[in-house]
C-alpha cells in the first residue's frame, strides 16, 4: 500500500508542477506569497521580497511562504528512497557507468562519512547544481529518520528563501512594478505557456514514433 502511494504521490508531483506553470502570470503580480506557496519558485520568492519592501505584505510571511513552497515535497522522495532504495537512487542518477556505480556502491555503506555527505546534500538541495530528488532518496535509503530530514530540509530551504527574499526586498518597487506588467498580460503569456507545453508533447511523441518505425 505504501508503495502505491509513494508511486503516485511522485507522479501528483510532476502534474503538479506542470499545473503550476499557467497560474504563474496570474498571481506573480497580485499575490506571489501565495504563488511561492504553491511553487517555491525562486523568481517568485525574490518578487514577494519586493512586495514586503513596498508594504504589501509582512516580510517575515513571505520568508514562510517559500520555505513551505520548497520543502513540501521533498519528504514524498525521501520515502521513496526508504520505501525502494538503490534502485530508486540507481534511476535517479542516470545511466549507469563504472565512476557512477562506485559512487552509488560507496553511499549504500553505512558509514559516518556517508552520513555527512548526505545529510550536506539535503541542507544544499535547493542550490541550482544540486540533483534535490536525488539528494531526497539518498537520505531514505541510508536510513536517515524523517525527522532529521526534515530538519536539514528546513535549514537549506529557509537559508534559501531568505537570499531570494533578501533579494526582492533590496529591489523593491522595480520588481513589483516587472511583476504587475506579467499580470497585466497573464492571458497571453498563460497562453503562451500552453502551447510550448503542448508543443514539446507533440515533438516528443513525433520522435517516440520515429524511433518505432
Amino acid at each position: 500500500m505504501r508503495d502505491l502511494v509513494c508511486w503516485y504521490g511522485i507522479w501528483l508531483v510532476f502534474a503538479y508542477s506542470f499545473a503550476m506553470w499557467p497560474l504563474k502570470p496570474w498571481l506573480i503580480g497580485t499575490n506571489p506569497v501565495l504563488l511561492a506557496v504553491l511553487t517555491g519558485d525562486q523568481s517568485t520568492m525574490t518578487v514577494a521580497g519586493a512586495f514586503a519592501r513596498v508594504g504589501e505584505t509582512p516580510y517575515v510571511l513571505t520568508l514562510i511562504a517559500g520555505t513551505v513552497g520548497m520543502m513540501k515535497f521533498a519528504w514524498v522522495f525521501w520515502l521513496a528512497g526508504r520505501l525502494w532504495g538503490g534502485n530508486l537512487v540507481r534511476l535517479l542518477a542516470g545511466p549507469p557507468d563504472e565512476r557512477k556505480k562506485r559512487s552509488r556502491n560507496l553511499l549504500a555503506r553505512e558509514t559516518p562519512a556517508n552520513r555527512r555527505v548526505i545529510a550536506a546534500a539535503v541542507v544544499l538541495a535547493p542550490l541550482p547544481l544540486i540533483p534535490s530528488a536525488l539528494a531526497f532518496a539518498s537520505a531514505g535509503w541510508v536510513g536517515m529518520s524523517l525527522t532529521t530530514f526534515l530538519v536539514l530540509n528546513l535549514i537549506g530551504s529557509a537559508a534559501w528563501a531568505g537570499l531570494f527574499t533578501g533579494l526582492g526586498f533590496a529591489i523593491g518597487s522595480p520588481a513589483v512594478r516587472m511583476a504587475e506588467r506579467v499580470t497585466d498580460y497573464a492571458v497571453w503569456v498563460s497562453l503562451a505557456i500552453v502551447a510550448a507545453m503542448l508543443l514539446m508533447r507533440l515533438t516528443v511523441s513525433l520522435r517516440a514514433a520515429g524511433k518505432s518505425s
